[in-house]
């Protein structure tokens, strides 16, 4: 989570979205006496004006109640598809959690892990919230120049993409089962039928 009080914006940052890559990026950005960012210590990334490993996905409402005097800010967040982001969570998890994920299959991950990243409920306000897609990175980099006069490259953003090395198998399609694909079409509904995500097999 970033809150930018010399930019006006929120960054709600969602998981498994490159929400530690923005972060990163946009850290050079803010203000050292008055903005805040959670930050990552697995990912590198510091913390800013805020408690040491304080959660960094945090709910737009949660956000709208501790901070104040954001309301008129530019809030936004990313999204992913899917069936392509838990692709990401499963290896993601195989290799943080291995004592409770190493073992498990795709299939098995998928219906009985209690962690996939659902994250409708973060920032489900959309109507305050501009939502972006990860499979278009650079545009939101391109916005975000433009709208704060910020100067990352693209060249920047495909450098600093954390936690790319994790993932075994790129194609999300190669994993999925019938199962798998159901579960997370009626799991992620919310997020599907806003963004019009689809199964892409």
């Amino acid at each position: 989570m970033i809150i930018s009080y010399s930019k006006k914006f929120v960054f709600v940052k969602t998981r498994k979205t490159a929400g530690s890559t923005l972060e990163k990026l946009l850290y050079p950005y803010l203000d050292p006496k008055m903005d805040i960012c959670t930050g990552s210590e697995r990912d590198g990334t510091s913390e800013l004006n805020i408690e040491k490993n304080t959660n960094g996905h945090i709910s737009l409402k949660e956000i709208k109640k501790r901070f104040i005097d954001i309301n008129d800010f530019f809030f936004f967040t990313i999204e992913r598809n899917p069936w392509d982001k838990v692709v990401s969570s499963y290896y993601f998890h195989k290799k943080i959690k291995p004592q409770f994920f190493g073992h498990l299959n795709f299939e098995d991950y998928i219906l009985g892990c209690p962690l996939l990243p659902k994250d409708w409920a973060l920032y489900q306000d959309h109507t305050k919230v501009k939502v972006f897609k990860y499979e278009y990175l650079s545009d939101l980099i391109t916005y975000l120049n433009f709208k704060f006069k910020l100067n990352i490259s693209k060249e920047e953003l495909q450098n600093t993409r954390l936690k790319s090395e994790f993932r075994k198998i790129k194609d999300y399609k190669l994993l999925h089962t019938n199962k798998t694909i159901n579960y997370i079409q009626n799991l992620f509904a919310e997020e599907i039928n806003f963004l019009k995500y689809r199964f892409e097999g």
